[in-house]
């Protein structure tokens, strides 16, 4: 069996290095080293590379681009993992190696799916003691998950875990805590699933140079265990959505009689075409090339995108009636094709600009869909994604829609980012709307909206031209700065050079 260690990295130069030279010479040195740094300021990126290539080690350095959390950097890292086995361990190395290969070897013997590790046990031995403040504030965290009934573990945050494949792909998939608190997350999440759970002991080492802050980050893990105590009363942890319905097709024929007009659209649309305008601009460069829109619906943004200079452009969708609304709406603008997001029917390296608007949070793994984008686009060549914003806004709209999950911005540049795109903007948009969804969703007033949602928005043409002047403001905005905001949540991306291609690979 091939074995994969994870190890997330913030601002870690100044012990990164002795960390891979210990990897490098114990009997982990065969193994897939994948390192992940959750935006560190000191070169710690850097110095990693360097020292995998000193050490001859296996593996990869990814960079998320900015803090996001350490749940979220060990989620990036298995998510790439080859591993039959996989581990995940503190970049300190707290716990010894023979203690990670231990783990490793519970799994690939088959004794366990998931190995946790505690330092309360008998057995285990703590070479160097925490302060007072972190072992008062991990006895308080530890009550705090008892009395939730989150575990009946005394010890969930020791920083070494080992999964096999199937159980990684299980507890990591969906996960929604993405700073400290994931530990609790993942053991929730296995229980849940039902996997064979194995704890045992270590060897440990408090580092004083620990990132985490006992009273600031302790306040944030309470609020995140909260949150998992209130997912699980509501059985919300696989999604509020249950198993999603698909997207019925009657409803585009009530979308393609107002897209064209409607402030809604219009807006998307608009912005799309302001952030593209911008972003060639801000490279010298001119619209040109092929485009892909991808989900294109009733083909309303192939016009837009043709109207600023983009020949030929192209539509895929995969549901036959979209396509023939929008071979009606589009008609000599763009060829369109049936396809799904996840298997485009195109070379790689295609197209200069792929665009994507509300279509990823329909699908099972947006990772894949956002990882083909990146394949039928040009090194250098452009992304713009946009999906709807906020759990909290999740109504029966979404249900009729097929959606899976709505976003935060975070969580779609995290999913770009695993996609191999580096992420040049995000922003909000129809920030404006949030105190009426707010009103809408979260009390009976939702009640009172009746019909289709994309006509009902509608209202009359004197109203429609307010809101689409007042979305003209926004949209200035938020083409030049991130609104901090709204119901949607939007992306402009692009995929990496050839160059920085062949450096990500050889990392």
């Amino acid at each position: 069996m091939t074995r994969t260690v994870v190890i997330p990295m913030l601002n870690e130069k100044g012990r990164i290095g002795t960390t891979l030279e210990i990897l490098g010479d114990s009997p982990l040195c065969g193994a897939e080293i994948i390192l992940v740094d959750d935006g560190s300021t000191d070169g710690t990126p850097e110095l990693a590379r360097a020292a995998m290539a000193a050490q001859h080690l296996r593996g990869r350095v990814i960079e998320l681009g900015r803090n996001m959390g350490k749940g979220a950097a060990v989620r990036a890292g298995v998510s790439v993992a080859s591993g039959d086995a996989i581990a995940f361990c503190d970049a300190d190395l707290s716990t010894p190696t023979d203690d990670i290969i231990a783990c490793l070897e519970l799994i690939e013997s088959g004794t366990a799916d998931m190995v946790t590790t505690t330092r309360l046990a008998d057995a285990s031995v703590i070479l160097v003691t925490q302060t007072f403040a972190r072992r008062w504030t991990g006895k308080v965290f530890n009550i705090l998950l008892r009395s939730l009934g989150l575990t009946s573990r005394a010890d969930t945050q020791c920083g070494l875990k080992a999964f096999n494949e199937k159980a990684a792909g299980i507890v990591f998939r969906d996960l929604r805590i993405n700073r400290f608190a994931f530990d609790v997350e993942l053991l929730v999440r296995a229980e849940r699933a039902g996997l064979r759970l194995v704890e045992v002991p270590v060897h440990w080492s408090h580092n004083d140079q620990s990132s985490v802050r006992p009273i600031r980050d302790g306040a944030r893990m309470a609020v995140d265990v909260l949150r998992l105590r209130w997912m699980l009363r509501s059985d919300d942890l696989n999604g509020p959505e249950g198993t999603p319905a698909e997207m019925d097709d009657g409803r585009f024929g009530a979308m393609a009689r107002v897209e064209h007009d409607h402030w809604w659209f219009r807006a998307k649309r608009d912005l799309v075409a302001g952030l593209v305008e911008r972003a060639c601009a801000s490279r010298g460069a001119v619209a040109d090339g092929p485009v892909l829109d991808v989900g294109c619906g009733t083909g309303e943004l192939l016009n837009t995108l043709a109207g600023i200079g983009y020949r030929p452009v192209v539509g895929t969708d995969a549901s036959a009636t979209a396509l023939d609304f929008a071979e009606d709406s589009s008609g000599a603008s763009g060829s369109l094709a049936g396809a799904v997001a996840e298997r485009l029917p195109f070379p790689d390296e295609t197209f200069a600009l792929v665009t994507s608007l509300d279509v990823i949070e329909h699908l099972d793994d947006d990772v894949l869909a956002l990882s083909e984008y990146r394949r039928v686009t040009r090194p250098g060549g452009l992304l713009v994604i946009a999906v709807p914003a906020y759990r909290w806004a999740w109504s029966d709209h979404d249900v009729a829609l097929g959606h899976r999950r709505r976003y935060t911005a975070g969580a779609l540049v995290e999913a770009a980012t695993r996609a191999g795109l580096d992420v040049d903007h995000v922003t909000y948009y129809h920030s404006w709307l949030v105190p009426l969804a707010l009103l809408l969703r979260k009390t009976p007033l939702g009640r009172l909206q009746r019909g289709n949602a994309e006509e009902a928005s509608f209202v009359n043409p004197t109203v429609n031209r307010l809101l689409t002047t007042l979305t003209a403001v926004e949209r200035r905005v938020a083409v030049r700065a991130r609104v901090p905001l709204g119901l949607s949540v939007l992306i402009v991306a692009h995929r990496p050079s050839a160059a920085r291609a062949v450096a990500q690979r050889n990392a």
